[in-house]
């Protein structure tokens, strides 16, 4: 008897360590893809899985410097990998939707950001993100309800107001777009994208300030936008405004 006894005391022992050495694995990874060395990252998750092969955080993370190092398909099967094993993360799902419309994929993104909301109401990232894949799909009254939607969980997310005001813009509608223009810039001062589209708005609506918005844009480190500043902003043709 008290060798059964010792014997299941050993094995819980011997999987209590076996899966906190799996979790330093994760830990020691997790800390490398902070600081950017994802391939370093992926090297200490793989070990992770060998000790554990259903271990979705591991996954899910190794799916992550995936995609940053633009492996996008194996970010996606990494991201299958750990909904197999918990079909109810709604940040999975998530994140294999932001994959997709990478990938151009809008179809597969819009369902995986569906899902996401399904398990999850209130994810401000992912209306944000399927407004994203209805705006290239020309979807854009859906793309509009979705960026208001991410707006009203979280109205701290200077790049939801930056497409809410592309869409406009795209509709002509250049008073709204440059209503949003102006709140992803008070979020963040030094959004040069948000500048640039908010001088081309002003120009289109006839608009003053058009032209300081492209030079704020340039000395923020922009140097896209100096075409636009020598086609719009030449006082000697009278286009400058």
């Amino acid at each position: 008897m008290k060798k059964q006894v010792f014997f299941v005391f050993f094995c819980f022992i011997s999987t209590v360590l076996f899966c906190q050495k799996a979790e330093v694995f994760l830990e020691s990874g997790i800390a490398k893809e902070a600081e950017g060395n994802y391939k370093a990252a992926i090297v200490e998750y793989n070990k992770a899985l060998k000790i554990n092969t259903h271990y979705t955080e591991a996954y899910v993370n190794r799916g992550i410097s995936k995609g940053f190092l633009g492996d996008y398909r194996g970010a996606i099967a990494d991201f299958n990998h750990a909904l197999g094993i918990n079909p109810n993360a709604s940040e999975t799902y998530n994140l294999r939707g932001e994959i997709h419309n990478i990938l151009g994929e809008y179809q597969e993104a819009i369902r995986d950001f569906n899902q996401t909301l399904h398990l999850n109401k209130k994810h401000a990232k992912a209306y944000y993100n399927r407004g994203n894949a209805n705006q290239a799909i020309g979807h854009y009254k859906r793309a509009i309800k979705d960026y208001v939607k991410s707006i009203s969980i979280n109205k701290a997310f200077p790049d939801v107001f930056f497409e809410l005001g592309n869409v406009y813009t795209m509709l002509g509608t250049y008073p709204e777009a440059i209503k949003n223009y102006d709140q992803a810039i008070g979020l963040k001062t030094d959004f040069a994208r948000a500048y640039i589209a908010r001088g081309v708005a002003k120009l289109k609506s006839g608009e003053q300030g058009g032209c300081g918005d492209f030079t704020k844009a340039e000395d923020l480190g922009d140097k896209t936008v100096q075409y636009m500043i020598q086609l719009y902003c030449n006082p000697a043709n009278g286009t400058a405004k």
